[in-house]
């Protein structure tokens, strides 16, 4: 509970977490990440360590729950696992050369939908964010793997839309604050967790401009975007969210590709469990699945590509054709097919590894040119513009 007299610690953390209100916020001290309050509580219980109690001013207290810093992955993962977003808190400034509180801010915010860590994810699985705006009985959906980068979306009827969700397993939909007033009916569903935007970026025009600057465009004609608003505000607030909550590292982000709720069968929860494509009705055996009877694939990003083809079964005759006619080419050349599947092995997972380390260079480049108090003073719109200038001065230092 908030004090009048409260020690100037705690009201920093205050003053912080007020602009985080829907995270756990994780806040730096010394050589401990801290919880306080309903946060503590909750953190205590979700990852089993002891709450105990911290002086809040005079004759007042409040929970805390911390652990230390080098252990902070494996305790995010639970958290997020748990289906809760985490802000982490950071010192920017060095303690022993600071005059009275040291300085602290949010660097990034953790989401299920947008992890990156490796312990978090399953190699053999997406896991996509999805952003949505509904309207007139319609919803736009931009579907967005931060991990690999994967990222496309379009307009459905808004039943089939809802499917679609389910059917990706999505961890995580994002919505503008009034999109969650009106609709947070339709939308309660636990396999997932509900983030909310700012009401200003659910607006065609922001959006487009948004998505543009991102793909560094003049027209959105070639995404086959142009006709679809609700689709380029969904795609828009992707970006902005993933800007906004991981300090503009996005630019592994390259290509959205459109896609028309006619360029595929439409298969609903219902049938794909029914069917038993991905998992059984009556038991947990995955063997008895049909996945597990075709995926012989020898690569992550294979796996995850064949379950995509599974949900989302061709319409378009020409497309389908071609896809036979390439198995057609391995079927009939098979010392290729044993060939290539030989060297397949040796593949890592070429899309999340290069995510993670543009991702992991991007915020080298941060620390290495400026301090994280300088960083803050720049205007958010120039950030990329400015980044990049970064990565052309490091490319010059060293060749």
């Amino acid at each position: 509970m908030k004090n009048k007299k409260t020690t100037p610690a705690m009201k920093q953390y205050w003053d912080i977490k007020k602009n985080y209100s829907d995270s756990i916020l994780l806040f730096r001290m010394g050589d401990f990440y801290e919880t306080f309050d309903s946060d503590a509580e909750l953190t205590s219980e979700i990852l089993g360590i002891t709450l105990t109690k911290r002086a809040n001013g005079a004759a007042s207290s409040v929970p805390l729950a911390g652990f230390p810093y080098h252990a902070i992955e494996q305790y995010v993962d639970k958290l997020l696992k748990a289906g809760h977003r985490v802000a982490i808190c950071e010192q920017i400034e060095d303690p022993r050369a600071s005059k009275g509180i040291v300085k602290r801010e949010v660097v990034e915010v953790l989401s299920p939908g947008t992890s990156i860590s490796e312990k978090y994810l399953d190699h053999s699985q997406n896991n996509y964010l999805a952003s949505i705006h509904i309207k007139n009985k319609m919803i736009g959906i931009a579907l967005m793997d931060y991990s690999t980068g994967d990222f496309f979306g379009g307009e459905w009827d808004l039943k089939k839309g809802l499917d679609l969700i389910k059917t990706y397993n999505v961890r995580e939909v994002i919505l503008s604050e009034k999109q969650y007033e009106l609709f947070e009916d339709i939308l309660k569903d636990k396999s997932y967790i509900l983030s909310t935007y700012q009401d200003w970026i659910a607006d065609q025009s922001t959006s487009y401009d948004k998505i543009k600057s991102q793909f560094k465009v003049k027209s959105l004609k070639g995404f086959g975007l142009e006709k679809y608003p609700l689709a380029i505000i969904a795609a828009g607030a992707s970006l902005y969210y993933i800007d906004h909550n991981h300090k503009d590292s996005s630019s592994h982000i390259q290509y959205f590709q459109y896609q028309s709720q006619d360029d595929f069968m439409h298969l609903d929860r219902f049938t794909i469990d029914n069917l038993e494509l991905f998992k059984t009705i009556t038991s947990s055996n995955k063997k008895a699945t049909l996945i597990h009877s075709l995926d012989k694939t020898r690569t992550s990003a294979g796996s995850r590509l064949l379950k995509k083809y599974l949900k989302r079964p061709l319409l378009d005759i020409k497309k389908i054709k071609s896809r036979q006619n390439r198995i057609s080419e391995l079927i009939k050349f098979a010392d290729t097919r044993l060939a290539l599947s030989d060297l397949m092995i040796e593949i890592y997972d070429i899309d999340r590894i290069i995510s993670k380390e543009i991702i992991k260079y991007y915020h080298q480049l941060k620390k290495k040119y400026l301090s994280k108090s300088e960083w803050t003073w720049i205007n958010k719109n120039k950030r990329s513009t400015f980044i990049n200038s970064l990565i052309n001065k490091d490319s010059r230092k060293n060749h």
